[in-house]
């Protein structure tokens, strides 16, 4: 007689479940597999159980703190003994590191950890870089399979090692495409932000926080509104930075055209209001808030870092530019601001290409692929029924 399988995913916040993992954890759940979610949960509970898994609240800290750290590690490491999972499947940095020590330690069978960003591109301190590799090279071997979303990190992570190509998988993040469809018209969405119906409506979503780069996309907004005076830029998402960037807007004086609109529940139709969709990060692992923007057919101007140019093709769904440099973004946004024609064209094959190479679809079954082979050996010893 068999029986479902077990399967844990570990997160630091239950926002990163909610944009990336909620589809497979649905199919896994639909499935008839026993699915259980542990992470900081703020406020996606209600979303997150509707895929059919049990969400448990398990405080970790996105900052290092040691005495925090210890406490989520030896609480990751009674849950898993207690619920006996066939599978853990981590995800981000510091979960990942914790689920997958702790995982180890309880000895669960299989241990998979999904790479979204190397930490040690997050700082230019080459001290703090050197530790980063040197927990992620430990964190490595932890694991039985490591999945990364974008080419850029699958060659950053077989270059240092951290594992052999036949540990590695990438399957980019991917869309729920169906959902892309605006429930608002841009009207109705400008009227309640108090944004002029003949606003040129720049747009940009993302943490409030240094590696995204909100300080570059300030200045170069700053000199688009020197040429088009009826721009205004709405920034999506909140973060420790907010008032420092408050402070900075005011600097500019540019308080009137800018708008920091928080988490919006109504993503989809505000991105069908933008005229431009605008990414300025540091790093980035995919940028799925990119891929989102195209899927409302809305083109981009992005820096070229980490695995956003596997999402937008400069010149064609949008522009690629350098990070921390303002100047040259804000000449692509006036240019798409500018000729609503080629923005029309560049936001069409966007929507093309998310349908092309980022559908749900396919991401789920890459990766129920690989759960099937890293599970086949370990259901001869027992009898695991796979979704």
């Amino acid at each position: 007689m068999s029986r479902p399988l077990k399967v844990l995913f570990v997160t630091t916040v239950d926002l990163t479940a909610w944009c990336f993992m909620r589809p497979w954890m649905s199919f896994l759940a639909r499935g008839g597999a026993e699915v259980t979610l542990a992470c900081t949960v703020e406020r996606f509970r209600d979303d997150l159980e509707a895929t059919g898994a049990q969400v448990l609240h398990l405080p970790i800290s996105r900052r290092l703190h040691p005495l925090e750290d210890l406490a989520s590690l030896l609480d990751l490491f009674y849950l898993m003994r207690r619920l006996r999972p066939d599978l853990v499947h981590t995800n981000t940095s510091k979960a990942g590191f914790l689920g997958r020590l702790a995982a180890r330690l309880a000895g669960v069978p299989l241990v998979i950890h999904t790479i979204y960003e190397l930490p040690e591109n997050s700082t230019e301190n080459p001290w703090l870089k050197a530790a980063y590799r040197g927990l992620e090279f430990l964190a490595a071997r932890w694991a039985d399979h490591l999945i990364t979303i974008s080419e850029p990190n699958r060659r950053q992570i077989l270059a240092q090692r951290l594992c052999p190509p036949d540990k590695l998988t990438l399957i980019p993040e991917a869309l729920e495409l169906s959902r892309y469809q605006a429930t608002r018209s841009p009207r109705e969405v400008r009227a309640e932000l108090g944004i002029p119906q003949d606003a040129l409506l720049v747009g940009s979503v993302g943490r409030l926080e240094p590696a995204k780069g909100h300080a570059y996309l300030l200045e170069a907004f700053h000199l688009v509104l020197q040429r088009i005076p009826q721009a205004r830029l709405v920034l999506v998402g909140r973060g420790y930075l907010e008032e420092e960037l408050r402070r900075r807007i005011h600097e500019l004086g540019i308080q009137e055209q800018v708008i920091l609109a928080g988490f919006r529940d109504d993503l989809i139709d505000l991105l069908g209001a933008l005229d431009v969709f605008a990414l300025a990060s540091l790093y980035e692992g995919l940028g799925v808030a990119t891929m989102e923007a195209m899927a409302m057919s809305r083109p981009t101007v992005c820096t070229g870092v980490g695995g956003v140019p596997d999402v937008v093709v400069d010149g064609q769904t949008g522009y690629l530019v350098e990070p921390r440099a303002p100047a040259q973004m804000a000449e692509r946004l006036v240019e798409l601001l500018s000729d609503p024609e080629k923005a029309w064209k560049m936001g069409q094959a966007g929507r093309r290409r998310v349908e092309e190479h980022f559908r749900v679809e396919d991401s789920n079954r890459k990766l129920h692929c690989l759960y099937q082979n890293l599970l086949m050996g370990r259901r001869r010893r027992k009898r695991i029924r796979f979704p």
